[in-house]
Parts: C-alpha cells; sequence; structure tokens
C-alpha cells in the first residue's frame, strides 16, 4: 500500500499543477475581460461615481463601477485591492478627479487599454497649502494642487460635463439620453451653488478658518473667504502655534465661521469656544453616501440647511 502511494503520488501532484495553472490562466485571462460586452466604466473618487450614475439614468447600457474604497473618504494612502485591479484591467473608461488625486495609479494608467478622463482638466485649480503639502510628503505624494474639486458646486459642474462627454464617447448608441440626464444633473448642481451663496450673503461676516483644505474649493466658490487653512484630519494634529493662529483670527472677526469636514471627527474646542455654536460647521464634503445619485445633491443641501440656520440665528 505504501508502495502504491509512492509511486502515484508525483503523478497526481503533476495532474494537479497542471489542473491549477490552467485554472489560473483562465482567472487571469477573465481579469482582462468581462463575461459581457456592454461598455464598463469605473470611477476613482466617489462623487464622480455619483455624477456617472446620474448621467447614465435609467439607461441600461454601460455597467459603472467604482474603486472599492472610494466611498470611504479621500484617497490619501488609498491602496489597489485584487478586485480594484480587475475592475480596471476590464474597464473601458477610467474617469479620474485629477489634480493629483490618484497618484496610486501611475504605475498602472500605462497597462490599461480603457480611456482615461481627467475630470478636472477645465477647471480652475487651487494650489496645495503649505499644511497639507507636508503631510502629503508624509504618505509618499506629490501634490501640487488641490485636488478636492467636487466640493465647488462650480467645479463639480464643470466635472459632470466632463463625465457627460466621456459617456457619450464611450456608449454613442445611448448619447442622446447621456446629454439630457447630464445637461438636467449640471443644472441642479448649479443651481445648488447658486442657493449656497445667497445664504452665505446674508451673512454678517464672511471670513472662515478652514481646518481642512478640503473646505477651500466650496468656501471659494459660495463666497466665504478663508483667513487661514488648517491641516485636522484623523492622522494629523494641530500645533499650539495653529490654535493661536486661528483664536486671532476669531478675536478680530467675532462673526468668524469655523468650518471642519465632517469626515474627520476632530475638533479643536479651544478655538471652538470662541464664537457661538452656531458658527462651527461640520461641512459634508460628499465623499460618502448609499451609493444614489443625489448624494451630492443631499449633502449640499445639508450644507445649506447649517448656513440658513446661522443667519436665522444671527441678531
Amino acid at each position: 500500500m505504501k508502495q502504491t502511494l509512492r509511486y502515484y503520488g508525483p503523478v497526481a501532484l503533476v495532474l494537479a499543477v497542471i489542473l491549477l495553472v490552467s485554472m489560473g490562466l483562465t482567472l487571469f485571462a477573465g481579469t482582462h475581460r468581462a463575461v459581457d460586452d456592454r461598455p464598463r466604466a469605473v470611477t476613482t473618487v466617489y462623487p464622480l461615481y455619483v455624477a456617472a450614475k446620474a448621467v447614465i439614468g435609467d439607461t441600461d447600457g454601460v455597467v459603472l463601477g467604482r474603486l472599492s474604497g472610494s466611498a470611504d473618504g479621500c484617497l490619501h494612502d488609498y491602496q489597489l485591492s485584487p478586485a480594484d485591479r480587475i475592475a480596471l484591467q476590464q474597464a473601458d473608461l477610467l474617469l479620474l478627479n485629477g489634480a493629483g488625486a490618484e497618484v496610486f495609479l501611475d504605475d498602472l494608467l500605462p497597462t490599461l487599454e480603457a480611456t482615461v478622463v481627467d475630470t478636472g482638466a477645465d477647471v480652475e485649480l487651487l494650489c496645495a497649502s503649505e499644511d497639507t503639502h507636508d503631510h502629503e510628503e508624509e504618505h509618499h505624494h506629490d501634490h501640487t494642487y488641490n485636488e478636492h474639486i467636487w466640493t465647488s458646486p462650480s467645479g463639480y459642474a464643470a466635472q459632470v460635463a466632463a463625465v457627460t462627454e466621456a459617456m457619450c464617447a464611450l456608449d454613442p448608441a445611448h448619447a442622446a439620453a447621456y446629454t439630457a440626464n447630464g445637461a438636467a444633473y449640471r443644472r441642479q448642481v448649479l443651481e445648488m451653488g447658486e442657493k449656497l451663496r445667497q445664504a452665505v450673503e446674508k451673512l454678517p461676516g464672511k471670513v472662515c478658518v478652514t481646518f481642512h483644505d478640503s473646505l477651500l474649493y466650496f468656501a471659494r466658490d459660495v463666497g466665504l473667504s478663508p483667513a487661514v487653512t488648517l491641516q485636522a484630519g484623523t492622522d494629523a494634529g494641530l500645533s499650539a502655534a495653529d490654535l493661536t493662529t486661528a483664536g486671532q483670527v476669531v478675536a478680530e472677526n467675532p462673526t468668524a465661521l469655523l468650518l471642519y469636514d465632517s469626515q474627520y471627527a476632530v475638533r479643536y474646542t479651544a478655538v471652538d469656544s470662541l464664537v457661538p455654536g452656531a458658527q462651527v460647521l461640520a461641512i459634508d464634503t460628499a465623499v460618502t453616501g448609499e451609493g444614489n445619485a443625489t448624494d451630492w445633491l443631499a449633502a449640499m443641501e445639508r450644507n445649506l440647511r447649517l448656513l440658513e440656520k446661522l443667519t436665522e440665528e444671527t441678531p
């Protein structure tokens, strides 16, 4: 019995290896092309997924996906998962935010067959703040620009236009539907931007302190004036000098708003306590949601309510 096992053991092992190799080749081939011929689009940052979903609407012409971690906020420190790599290899269209948000794709992009579209190419970009630049260098990123384009209604509207054009090129058979859906969504985005600006116009002061550079596009677009930009994220704390600077701004501008990015739980009561509670605003930057085409609009609606409430409470 032992002799029989010794004799057939190597044969069985060889057969098993051949089977595994065959399965591996099949799986590899499967990662390159999907099981059907429908065009496939993949987005990076979550707001782009929302924009693409709004543009597609109920048109059954394209498969839309997003990077698996793109519902977790900004893409700092993001690393591709195996599922992401498969999705990217299968994609016909890759929609990028641009402005340096996708540095983790630099090595992979040349290997992809997908058409790559930088949706931020026509947006007037802000430079990355000094604090943000230092923070990014710690994480091996090399950002020159502030990548949080979508927090600006006008910037996001430009991205929606780019998404619409890309979808029409990807799937010409449904271009009319994409064009109509994109125009309608872009109009809603711009209308929301106007509502936000009107709310800010009613405030007694326009000066603000931003506690993350994700809020700079938002502040600029709605008519606020950042006096200082600090960087309070999940792994970046503020120094005593930073807090003193923020305190000085508040002392000189009693109506100053303190803007936090709602995705970060960090708060600084030493500064917050210097102003009425209504002037401390947790701005929703629309980086998470339930996967609905209305998620960006819903986030900005929440921000609008904060500004309107502040107007109501101001003497």
